[in-house]
């Protein structure tokens, strides 16, 4: 009787354990072929039998990548990366799922002899402990978004998976590599580990005993000029009309409120508008995209919005007073966050009538 009734409660505890690693067949299916319509990045390849989970292509944009361990405990609010560089082209990320079984090093000592095969050096490599204890929660974490590879079109169960990856990492493990030449460099970043885990429940076990990689490459390119300048008759009209004028040619550095010399332009214009119409008081509004958190996005947004009014003033002779400088982030989208192009449209200067 006490074998049996032993016997029934050893049942009984494994049986959660066996229903929860039963894997989900419509979950395997997105670890068992390529992303639709993706392919791998000429500089890197793929290490065979992974497939790729996600992938986005961005034209032009801005991506810092470590070059030095993570310092700071993993909980801690002031953890950082000890040193980093920031690569502005065109930017490529994906993901990639090894079968299962592999190892960390094999998986991404592969990548990264792919790399160097290409003439690439190394710049910065670590690995475990060495990364320092919060790289895995810096790198790639699915409650930092600007830290994931999502695309705009991606299935539930894809986006889910996407979240899970990089969740609970054994053998971390990170190269950056930089190749110079005469258009400018080149900047290749694998990252990788063995999943052992997560938060996503089914997702987590579908990828647990897997190596999950991620590649970034920015290339160098120029960035495009598509956004035109606002005349000083136009913004009279659109202030007419709509109460206020909206600005794509304020630009400024990444990350900062430091207007980029090449705004010049359309200050000059604001300000004759504004010289025109002496009485005339008003809002300046500035609008960031949703990537990063909102409370940022607000300060960052309404220091863009200061400096604009304090440029109009030094450089131009117009009354601060009459400006009312505000920030509202992303709180007033013109169009979607979930695309690059509806990100740009979102990140503007209004001057909006009081």
């Amino acid at each position: 009787m006490l074998r049996s009734l032993t016997l029934a409660v050893t049942l009984a505890t494994l049986l959660p354990l066996a229903v929860q690693a039963a894997p989900d067949e419509r979950v395997m299916a997105f670890l068992s072929k390529d992303l639709p319509s993706a392919g791998d990045h000429p500089l890197v390849g793929r290490y065979t039998g992974s497939a790729l989970l996600a992938k986005t292509e961005k034209a032009f944009d801005e991506l810092k990548l470590p070059s030095g361990p993570a310092q700071g405990k993993s909980y801690a609010s002031d953890k950082q990366f000890s040193a980093m560089v920031t690569a502005q082209g065109k930017v490529t990320r994906m993901i990639y799922v090894a079968p299962a079984g592999r190892s960390s090093l094999e998986v991404t000592t592969n990548f990264t002899d792919s790399v160097a095969a290409r003439g690439f050096e190394p710049v910065y490599r670590c690995a475990g402990n060495d990364c320092g204890e919060s790289f895995v929660v810096l790198k790639y974490r699915w409650d930092r978004p600007e830290t994931k590879v999502v695309g705009p079109n991606y299935e539930r169960l894809r986006r889910l998976l996407i979240d899970a990856s990089f969740d609970q990492l054994l053998d971390p493990r990170y190269t950056l590599f930089k190749k110079s030449g005469p258009a400018g460099d080149t900047y290749v970043a694998v990252y990788g580990g063995t999943h052992t885990g997560g938060s996503f429940g089914t997702y987590s076990e579908a990828l647990r005993d897997r190596v999950g990689v991620l590649v970034e490459v920015i290339e160098p390119r120029a960035m495009e000029k598509r956004m035109e300048m606002v005349s000083a008759e136009q913004i009279t009209g659109d202030i007419a009309s709509q109460g206020k004028a909206v600005f794509y040619g304020i630009l400024f550095d990444f990350d900062k409120a430091d207007i980029k010399p090449e705004s010049e332009p359309q200050l000059a214009e604001m300000a004759k508008f504004l010289k025109a119409n002496p009485a005339l008081r008003a809002f300046v509004i500035g609008h960031t995209d949703n990537k990063g958190t909102l409370d940022y996005n607000v300060s960052l947004s309404n220091r863009r919005a200061d400096a604009v009014v304090k440029a109009l003033a030094a450089r131009h002779g117009i009354d601060a007073k009459r400006l009312v400088p505000r920030g509202l982030g992303p709180m007033s989208p013109v169009a979607t966050n979930r695309s690059d192009e509806g990100r740009a449209k979102n990140r503007r200067v209004e001057l909006v009538e009081q």
